[in-house]
């Protein structure tokens, strides 16, 4: 259980291990709405880093979809994880919510940069969302999280409920940060002329000046127009938090893109996964 909310068996489940200086899936289970193809390896700078693009073959997350996903990242391994596009939340039918929960566990030494694209709240959809992340103390993550409206009759209609949970914990530990975001039937004036939102994490081996690195966060959001983004310490200084919002979805990216260029950078400078896992053979 997440907060509350039952975990049941996923329908998305990826397993990642480090074999022959590279990452490679070593468990690849799905089912619909999920489709997984080819992974990559294309970043000249880490080798060792496996990107994959997730699709489903919906598009979309529908009143009663119940979607478990778990990414399991073993010692040493890196793996760069996004969405084919931004997904679509349709309308819910009265007392029904969509449930969408994450499941990140980050072992020694590993590296997860987990950037989806962003939820598209559709009138009168119901979303309960739960993101879990387990991460080691020396091991390092980006998870990054949004969402916008969109009325397609252009009346101005919103979303009915969007519950969401995000946890941090270390490797199975209590959580060191449970942060909720609870809305129901909200009026435009809430949003104070802004559409897009979001938030990041960032967690970092203990060897980071973390102060140091949330000055260089605010200082290129601040930089960004019509995007108002504040940075802060997570409790045990165990990461950074970061929260987002735009006028538009595009200024969110722009914050995403910097956030993930300064993380990419001290992650860069973490003790080498070579050093820190066990080596597994091929």
């Amino acid at each position: 259980m997440t907060d509350g909310v039952p975990i049941e068996q996923p329908r998305l489940d990826l397993s990642f291990v480090r074999r022959g200086g590279r990452t490679v899936i070593d468990r690849r289970l799905f089912a619909w709405p999920f489709v997984l193809t080819r992974s990559f390896h294309t970043d000249p700078a880490r080798p060792d880093l496996l990107s994959v693009i997730l699709q489903t073959g919906s598009g979309a997350v529908h009143g009663e979809d119940r979607l478990t996903q778990r990414f399991t990242l073993g010692p040493g391994a890196a793996a760069c994880v996004t969405t084919q596009g931004a997904t679509s939340v349709y309308r819910a039918e009265p007392g029904v919510r969509a449930v969408e929960q994450v499941l990140l566990r980050v072992a020694a030494g590993a590296s997860l940069d987990y950037r989806p694209e962003p939820r598209i709240l559709f009138p009168e959809a119901a979303l309960c969302q739960v993101l879990d992340l387990d991460c080691a103390a020396d091991a390092s993550a980006l998870v990054t999280d949004a969402f916008t409206m969109h009325d397609p009759d252009g009346q101005g209609r919103l979303f009915r409920e969007l519950d969401s949970t995000l946890v941090v914990r270390r490797r199975g530990e209590e959580p060191l940060l449970i942060d909720r975001m609870q809305l129901r039937d909200p009026d435009v004036a809430v949003f104070k002329g802004h559409r897009a939102f979001g938030s990041a994490v960032l967690m970092l081996p203990p060897t980071h000046d973390l102060t140091a690195l949330r000055r260089r966060l605010a200082d290129a959001l601040s930089c960004i127009g019509a995007l108002y983004a504040a940075a802060s310490l997570l409790p045990d200084s165990a990461g950074l938090g970061v929260r987002l919002a735009g006028r538009e979805m595009r200024q969110l990216r722009t914050g995403f893109d910097a956030i993930a260029a300064i993380y990419r950078e001290a992650a860069a400078q973490a003790p080498s996964a070579l050093a820190t896992a066990r080596p597994t053979a091929a």
